[in-house]
């Protein structure tokens, strides 16, 4: 009797852990979208065949297509500083990728081949002609496969703080699928995927990597935190495909034959930008690279008008 009434004991006290902690990932989905710092009054939906793909369209002019990091914390809205001004000349679209931020976050495997379907059909179906491509981070490696893919489609090419090559060729081994897994199983995975993206851990990471030091990062903080948390647990699909290199890729051939326009900007700050430059440019010597002072990661954020006076230079 004793015995019976220590397992029913131990079976209340579990699902009590287990119901309190579904209620705070609960509430804490619910709650990262209250400063609705990723609200937008003009935009459009692009029904794609893996869902629907939230973007914006300014300006008029030559078309330039923005492409935010391609991380669990993206979105489009990465670009706010920079894309007003660059709508004075050109005919701006900046999307939310598939997975991230206010577009569709199906559960699926994420890997980089269905992101370059998704900008060259974004492209042919939504844009219409030749188009300039503004990337961010990882999201290069699109940019890349893209253009060698379907050259026709593009004009320029600038890639903001691109990631090495190196880092770009790991590809998932047994450990990182065990990850993938452990990430998709509901609560676990729901339940890490909120510690990582915790607010604490997220301002960490910008303090220690991607932002200048003393830059105010609050907004940017707040604007990531609710990138990563729309579409509730699902947004946890993307992260396990990221995080398990499912969305690298070797580029290496493909930057080689590249015929295109190739513009590299690094934050002076970045770590090993010197390195990654020199690399790029020694497969394809035709790239071009410049830097920018008194940033890490995000130029675009951090020095605007330098930024955008490179733009105009490289996008003219």
């Amino acid at each position: 009797m004793k015995k019976y009434k220590k397992l029913v004991n131990a079976g209340i006290l579990s699902s009590a852990i287990l119901f309190t902690t579904w209620g705070l990932n609960k509430l804490i989905f619910l709650s990262a979208g209250m400063k609705e710092m990723l609200f937008c009054e003009n935009h459009y939906q692009y029904s794609w065949r893996f869902g629907s793909i939230f973007y914006t369209k300014k300006g008029s002019g030559s078309p330039v297509l923005l492409i935010h990091e391609l991380k669990s914390t993206g979105s489009a809205a990465e670009w706010n500083s920079v894309i007003n001004d660059l709508a004075k000349d050109h005919t701006v679209y900046a999307l939310d990728l598939i997975g991230c931020g206010r577009s569709e976050k199906p559960k699926m495997t994420y890997t980089n081949y269905i992101y370059v379907q998704l900008i060259n059909d974004f492209v042919k179906d939504v844009i219409g002609t030749k188009t300039d491509l503004v990337t961010s981070g990882s999201s290069s490696s699109i940019a890349i496969m893209s253009c060698y893919s379907e050259p026709g489609l593009y004009h320029r090419l600038m890639l903001v703080n691109p990631p090495s090559m190196k880092v770009m060729s790991k590809y998932p081994k047994a450990n990182h699928k065990t990850l993938k897994y452990l990430m998709e199983v509901p609560l676990i995975g729901t339940t890490l995927y909120n510690f990582i993206h915790s607010r604490a851990m997220l301002l960490n990471n910008y303090k220690k990597s991607l932002m200048y030091p003393n830059r105010c990062m609050n907004k940017t903080i707040d604007t990531i935190y609710e990138a990563s948390h729309l579409a509730g647990p699902a947004s946890r699909y993307f992260y396990a495909s990221e995080r398990s290199h499912f969305t690298n890729i070797n580029m290496l051939h493909a930057l080689k034959k590249l015929n295109h326009s190739i513009c590299i900007i690094g934050g002076e700050a970045e770590k090993d930008i010197e390195d990654i430059m020199d690399a790029y440019v020694f497969y394809n010597p035709s790239i071009e690279t410049e830097k920018i002072s008194g940033c890490k990661h995000y130029p675009h954020i951090e020095q605007k008008e330098s930024f955008l006076s490179l733009c105009s230079v490289y996008l003219s």
